[in-house]
């Protein structure tokens, strides 16, 4: 039988046939992935970007790649979809579903208006109450159709990687107290999901709540999820944005762990948590780089790709997610596959230049 998810020795067979440095397959959860990872995030709804996505993900996914990151949310749902024919190609090219890794999120409503009120609230999957900031929603019933609806968008029977999305969005709105209780309960959603087999772990993707000095606890997360779970709980990765220009995770010790404050990377590493990165390019605003910060980083083909270098060559990281919808971007970005990481004495160099 041909597992339905990405699994250990799938997953190590992917890098088998397709030769990537070795400092660029990474170990995530017992699974082995690329440190770069495809992202599906900017761009139309429209059929042009769709053809653009799955022209190069397939590309990506024979040529070095074998981790997805998208969300249900992303260009209206198209975004999940194409996914499908991707993972349908891959397939029909020897690619098998268990060499893959697929993950995508949850939080966000992906209607508004009339058809959010059709869908949702006339339903009685949300109730008004629980609608924030117009869009958002972290209720258990909302996130268990949204894993239902990604599951078949994306004609999968199981999700790899599942994240609750930029959660800070409701922390303001409930107080941190209700916050962490609300989010235990979706904790214990999920671990019911992951007996169901539907999901195989998750996680947290956040925009702001790991990047500033009072917002997302993650101590306090995985206390929340080891209530939820126990101590075989299968919370298992956070993700962030990243990059040249934001730097923050690195510098900012907001984190809370015991007694001691610590920047989002120390957290994560005390705590046992991966860490998985959201917009290593600056969502292609690389001309945004200081070429001051550039000419303290070791040499490379472009500014791309010193830049991407740099966050994959962080020590903790374990893939960084690209959107790319455009060919010429793949095939500048796949270079850096081939190539070893810096060795962690020339990063640390490089960063001690930037600070």
């Amino acid at each position: 039988m041909i597992e339905k998810w990405a699994t250990e020795t799938g997953t190590q067979n992917y890098f088998k046939w397709i030769s990537i440095d070795s400092s660029k397959q990474r170990k995530f959860d017992g699974l082995t992935v690329s440190a770069l990872g495809a992202g599906t995030h900017l761009g139309l709804s429209d059929d042009a970007t769709d053809r653009l996505y799955e022209e190069t993900l397939i590309k990506a996914g024979v040529g070095g790649v074998n981790f997805f990151d998208t969300a249900i949310h992303y260009r209206n749902q198209r975004s999940e979809k194409l996914l499908k024919k991707v993972i349908k190609d891959l397939a029909a090219r020897g690619t098998a579903r268990d060499q893959l890794v697929i993950a995508t999120k949850g939080g966000y409503i992906p209607f508004e208006g009339a058809e959010l009120k059709a869908r949702y609230l006339d339903t009685g999957v949300i109730e008004e109450k629980e609608v924030i900031c117009g869009n958002y929603c972290m209720s258990p019933s909302f996130l268990e159709n949204q894993i239902h609806s990604s599951l078949k968008n994306m004609g999968l029977e199981a999700i790899d990687l599942y994240y609750l999305q930029n959660p800070e969005s409701a922390l303001s709105f409930l107080g941190e107290e209700a916050f962490y209780k609300q989010l235990q309960e979706v904790f214990i959603l999920f671990e019911k999901k992951i007996q169901e087999k539907k999901i195989r772990r998750y996680g947290i993707a956040s925009w702001d709540g790991f990047r500033r000095k009072e917002s997302l606890q993650l101590e306090k997360i995985l206390k929340c999820a080891q209530a939820a779970g126990g101590e075989k709980h299968h919370f298992k990765a956070v993700q962030f944005p990243y990059n040249l220009i934001m730097l923050e995770a690195l510098k900012i010790k907001g984190q809370l762990v015991g007694s001691s404050k610590k920047t989002i990377f120390e957290a994560a590493n005390a705590l046992g948590i991966s860490i998985l990165i959201s917009s290593p390019l600056m969502q292609s605003k690389v001309r945004m780089i200081s070429k001051r910060f550039l000419e303290h980083l070791p040499k490379g083909a472009s500014a791309a790709l010193q830049a991407l270098e740099f966050v994959l060559s962080t020590p903790q990281v374990i893939s960084a997610f690209c959107g790319m919808k455009r060919g010429e971007h793949w095939e500048e970005n796949q270079t850096a596959l081939f190539k070893p990481s810096w060795q962690e004495l020339q990063w640390s160099k490089a960063c001690s230049q930037l600070f």
